[in-house]
């Protein structure tokens, strides 16, 4: 069976999650569906701290071979110390990721860009989630040069302002985990190429069977599935 590379999962607690959000509901979930890696985070970095949550991602994929550490980072409580930032490609992180909207600070936002200016020379991939229209044509203008970018969380309605920011920016990419509309995926595979599309779900959280009987019944080529499953998170990440 084809490897499978889950870019988008967590785990820890989530308020209005309805699901049990622990490591071992998300291997079990991975098990079920033949994922066999996946990149994930903890959620105390995204709703507290950033220093104990990452450190909470690195245990937890230290413990268990199948997941890959992603780090979170809050741009509102940023003061400008680069050290931290710098240390997460050193450390083993795969990607940084960045929730905006959950976080409460715009896309437009100097300590964001801050950041940004940072981990850049490090070379290492942030995923952004992307809420509302609009979002996609801000973060151009913040992370445009940005060496990869990797949108998150992007769904129907926010689809045509990704794929033109995709078109323009060759190293953008977007991640499936809310392109469940009959068609979006291969739209995105038509359109910019398979090779910008990276398989995630948002488990446990979301569904991950979902995820993957959309890309199954995608329409996309066989070939064009494999890169989407796993060929594309390993070459990026």
């Amino acid at each position: 069976m084809d490897s499978i590379i889950d870019v988008n999962t967590l785990f820890g607690p989530l308020p209005l999650a309805s699901v049990d959000l622990t490591v071992e509901t998300l291997l079990e979930l991975m098990a079920a569906g033949g994922v066999t890696s996946a990149c994930t985070l903890s959620t105390l970095g995204l709703l507290l701290d950033a220093n104990v949550g990452n450190a909470a991602t690195r245990a937890a994929c230290a413990e268990y071979s199948q997941l890959m550490p992603v780090a979170t980072v809050n741009p509102s409580t940023f003061f400008g110390d680069p050290t931290p930032l710098i240390r997460l490609r050193q450390d083993g992180f795969r990607s940084v990721r960045f929730f905006p909207s959950v976080q409460g600070w715009p896309i437009g936002y100097q300590p964001f860009a801050a950041v940004l200016e940072i981990l850049a020379p490090t070379g290492i991939p942030i995923m952004v989630s992307i809420n509302s229209p609009g979002e996609v044509t801000a973060l151009q203008a913040i992370a445009g040069n940005y060496p990869r970018v990797i949108l998150t969380a992007v769904d129907h309605i926010i689809l045509p302002e990704a794929i033109a920011a995709l078109r323009k920016h060759s190293t953008w990419m977007v991640e499936t985990s809310r392109l469940l509309a009959i068609g979006s995926v291969k739209l995105v595979a038509d359109t910019v190429g398979a090779e910008r599309v990276l398989f995630g779900t948002g488990a446990p959280a979301q569904s991950l069977s979902s995820a993957l009987h959309a890309l199954q019944h995608s329409g996309v080529s066989d070939s064009d599935r494999r890169l989407i499953l796993c060929g594309n998170a390993e070459r990026v990440l």
